[in-house]
């Protein structure tokens, strides 16, 4: 690793810690479940695609199971979210 790339990831670890001292925990939280909704989300993609190539009769019931558990954490947070901000604006 040269130089300037430890100065940049430096400097972004520095700002991180300088951002989170100005986040309230409110907004905090926000971003915990914005991200939460974005693995929800990759989650439930892989699930789908899972699905959709299974070939295995007996990894069916699994692929099945998968998508399922996916898609209700997905729509959970989903649920959560608009509960508790009123609105996110996350692209489905």
């Amino acid at each position: 690793m040269n130089w300037t790339t430890e100065v940049v990831q430096n400097v972004s670890t520095m700002l991180k810690g300088v951002w989170n001292d100005f986040l309230t925990p409110t907004s905090r939280e926000y971003l915990s479940l914005r991200e939460q909704i974005e693995s929800a989300k990759k989650d439930w993609v892989y699930a789908h695609n899972y699905f959709q190539n299974v070939t295995d009769p007996d990894l069916i019931d699994h692929a099945i199971f998968m998508l399922e558990a996916a898609e209700a954490k997905y729509t959970y947070l989903l649920k959560r979210a608009r509960e508790t901000s009123g609105h996110l604006k996350v692209q489905i």
